[in-house]
């Protein structure tokens, strides 16, 4: 599975998801052991990322976290994959 992969199962299953955006080590270009995404919308299914993640992590075999929230404001480096305003 890929980021375009991630990116599009997501969007599919997860309600109203407005942006897509790694934080942490992956924006900061470092090939950690821990992804971290922040999952921007309205009506977002908790329960269908919580299984997402398991899954995801048994097939890359790296420690994925997910946020969610319903709007994302931080100076921190992050890096965008998905906006549904720019599409």
């Amino acid at each position: 599975m890929d980021i375009e992969d991630l990116v599009s199962t997501v969007i599919e299953r997860m309600g109203n998801v407005k942006k897509i955006i790694l934080i942490e080590d992956y924006a900061k270009g470092i090939d950690s052991k821990n992804i971290e995404v922040v999952l921007v919308g309205q009506y977002l299914n908790f329960e269908y990322i919580s299984q997402l993640e398991e899954k995801i992590e048994k097939l890359i075999k790296r420690k994925v976290s997910f946020y969610l929230a319903s709007k994302f404001l931080s100076e921190k480096p992050h890096i965008v994959i998905f906006n549904k305003d720019e599409k």
